[in-house]
């Protein structure tokens, strides 16, 4: 009896410490989910909002629903068959002779239950309509890509804007601390007599301005960090970026074309402009449709099943219950369907369809001069503020100088404490301006690569994108 219990207190032991290391197992997966989203890169930022913006995802429903009306158009085109179960009437042979029949006094009632299939024969619209369902479906594709693509553009904008906010945040953390030193050596040198009171009170303002900045930066961090992480789709708790290694002068890349160029891409693959295109072939397959309502419809109309002639002779149960009173059945015929007078409704239809189409090529014009626009417009802009850079760039290098060299003097015992603070304040503000056109440039860089809809990378190999 002993054997069987130290068995049972081996299964016991071993199923506990298994347990134990399921819970292990599965904390420290959780753990890793929770820090998963902590320092992530742009290519994570990218790769999240792809799988979880909601407005992706709605897209992409609105092309499955677009190509589910795609199959129902081509399968109503195509035979149907369906159950069915309908009453009948059959003259009496004592009937009345005349043209008019009272139903239920000139006819009996009878009962019909079986199958029925109905196919179109002719129709002039058959074709039509399925061309315009792909249309739809293609423009549903073409809709779905721009939403895609101004989710990552966005996505990029605003990771790159958080790590410039988060830069310039550091750097006026820093003005604030050196400030406060530059506000307690007022203090001190006016108590020992050698600065005034409003020497005193302008460091004060100055250094309460700097923390306004402050405050106005780490708001501004707090906000885009919302937006970005809106966009991705995931809550905000535990989420930031990885600023480590980040080189601010690597986000600044020039465009190897030049306007003629970009706008020929933008022609060859904007979403938009390829819409405008869509959007006139269903205006012209529109009246195409109107057009072609004036033709016949002709349909092979065919049931098969059982007939019950008996329903009104005695009883109503009796009569179904009674198998001889069913008798098999076979009816097939040919339906037509064609306008004769409609007020003026098909060529009114018709007319509308023209003003349709008419209008979707006056869009189609102003989407091609929005987008001309708006590229001369970006690119003007680039390259105006590359101008900007230079110079920025020249006012960093010279306050950095003029910093050392301050430094130098300071160091030797030359120049005062606040000489060196109001040097690398001056230095601090350079850098903060700087970041603030890299800001300007990497935003209008991005609006400008949205509208040729086409990979980054493709378009910085010269020369493939034109192909």
């Amino acid at each position: 009896m002993e054997q069987p219990i130290k068995n049972k207190k081996t299964i016991k032991t071993t199923i506990i410490i298994y347990c134990i290391i399921c819970i292990i197992v599965l904390y420290k997966h959780i753990n890793v989910l929770a820090d998963s989203y902590v320092n992530v890169s742009l290519y994570d930022c990218l790769q999240i909002a792809l799988q979880n913006n909601i407005s992706i995802k709605i897209a992409f429903e609105e092309v499955n629903g677009a190509l589910s009306n795609v199959k129902i158009t081509k399968g109503s085109n195509n035979i149907q068959v369906n159950g069915e179960l309908r009453t009948i009437e059959i003259l009496k042979s004592d009937a009345a002779n005349s043209s008019f029949n009272v139903p239920g006094k000139d006819t009996l009632i009878g009962l019909f239950i079986g199958a029925s299939a109905s196919y179109k024969l002719y129709d002039a619209n058959k074709s039509n309509y399925e061309q315009l369902k792909f249309l739809e479906y293609n423009l549903a594709i073409l809709s779905a890509l721009k939403i895609k693509n101004n989710v990552i553009r966005d996505v990029k904008i605003t990771y790159y804007k958080l790590l410039l906010a988060k830069k310039k945040s550091e750097l006026l953390e820093k003005l604030v601390k050196s400030f406060e030193i530059k506000y307690l050596n007022a203090e001190q040198l006016f108590t020992s007599g050698q600065r005034t009171l409003v020497d005193v009170s302008k460091a004060q303002v100055d250094l309460t301005n700097a923390r306004l900045k402050y405050e106005r930066a780490q708001n501004d961090v707090s906000k885009i960090k919302s937006t970005l992480v809106s966009l991705m789709g995931l809550p905000s708790d535990g989420f930031d970026i990885d600023t480590a290694g980040f080189d601010i002068n690597n986000v600044v890349r020039d465009i190897p074309y030049n306007y003629d160029e970009l706008l020929q891409i933008a022609l060859l693959y904007s979403f938009d402009i390829k819409s405008t295109e869509i959007n006139q072939q269903i205006a012209k397959t529109q009246i195409n449709i109107e057009k072609d309502k004036r033709f016949p419809q002709l349909n092979v109309i065919a049931s098969l099943g059982y007939e019950n002639r008996e329903i009104q002779n005695g009883s109503f149960s009796e009569s179904m219950s009674d198998r001889d009173n069913w008798k098999p059945t076979f009816h097939a015929g040919v339906s037509a369907n064609f306008p004769i007078y409609t007020s003026g409704v098909v060529s009114s239809s018709i007319d509308r369809a023209m003003i349709s189409y008419n209008k979707a090529i006056y869009n189609a014009k102003t989407v091609t001069d929005s987008i001309t626009s708006n590229i001369k417009s970006y690119y003007t802009t680039i390259n105006d503020i590359k101008i900007q850079l230079d110079i920025a760039r020249q006012l960093v290098d010279n306050a950095k100088k003029y910093l050392d060299l301050v430094q130098k003097n300071y160091d030797i015992g030359i120049i005062t404490q606040n000489e060196l603070q109001d040097a690398e304040l001056n230095y601090i503000q350079a850098n903060i301006d700087y970041m603030q056109i890299i800001t300007d440039y990497y935003v209008n860089f991005h609006y400008l690569i949205s509208l040729l809809c086409i990979d980054e990378n493709t378009l910085f190999s010269k020369g493939a994108a034109l192909k």
